[in-house]
């Protein structure tokens, strides 16, 4: 009986994360670049056993890890000169007062100097570390599938595209901004990132998806209550024969 007050509080519990996740996934879902957050449920093995508990039911030791999915978002055709999506895994590297700070998001704009930056106004960095500037003679340019800006006829900056061993160790920040540390490990060159001029990479939430999700959150929580009350029912039976018979 204990076993179950202990799986339908747990699940209850688990209940309350996921709403919390899915509501996160669902404010953000409309933010270019935005990944989606998912809760996994690890089973543990249970510690060594005697003998004589083999043949017992044993309980499961459960932990709940809340992660990032790092899937492709869908990519569009924006037309925009500073639209730059990224396909496949990395993120542009930018400089923030906060220190350098990784992104997604690649709705960049020109500032007066015509370096480009994100809408906050944070630089777009280059491979060298420096700000991409794109100051063309006749203001026209275009970025290469390995982020190279040509302009008059040559080619200039490159923007940097990085990648960590342990992107799940990022630290999440505000406007979708990726801090990284220890965990996450070195940045390093992203080779297999395509730079696609022109265009953006939406959030990699589906909100219809999303809506349903918590539709089953509600009903499973619901359910969840049910098998408590069930439980306190017949443990007052139980209390109430034990009564009976002293």
């Amino acid at each position: 009986m204990q076993l179950g007050w202990d799986m339908a509080a747990y699940m209850g519990t688990r209940a309350i994360r996921e709403l919390d996740l899915v509501s996160h996934n669902l404010a953000n879902a409309s933010r270019i670049g935005f990944k989606q957050d998912r809760l996994f449920l690890w089973q543990m093995e249970s510690a060594k056993i005697s003998p004589a508990e083999a043949n017992q039911p044993q309980p499961a030791s459960y932990l709940d890890v809340r992660g990032r999915d790092f899937s492709q978002g869908a990519v569009h055709y924006t037309e925009g000169e500073t639209d730059i999506a990224l396909e496949g895994s990395g993120f542009f590297k930018v400089e923030t007062p906060r220190g350098i700070r990784y992104t997604r998001d690649g709705s960049f704009t020109l500032n007066p100097d015509r370096v480009l930056q994100t809408r906050e106004g944070y630089k777009v960095l280059s491979k060298n570390g420096a700000p991409v500037a794109l100051n063309s003679i006749d203001q026209k340019f275009s970025i290469d599938e390995q982020g190279g800006v040509h302009m008059d006829n040559s080619l200039g900056d490159q923007i940097a595209v990085v990648d960590f061993p342990n992107p799940q160790a990022l630290t999440l920040e505000k406007g979708g901004y990726y801090a990284s540390g220890a965990g996450s490990g070195s940045e390093m060159e992203a080779p297999d990132a395509k730079v696609l001029h022109g265009k953006i990479e939406e959030s990699n939430v589906d909100p219809v998806m999303m809506a349903v999700k918590l539709i089953d959150i509600q009903r499973g929580f619901e359910a969840y209550l049910k098998v408590l009350d069930t439980f306190a029912d017949n443990d007052r039976k139980v209390v109430d024969e034990i009564g009976k018979t002293a």
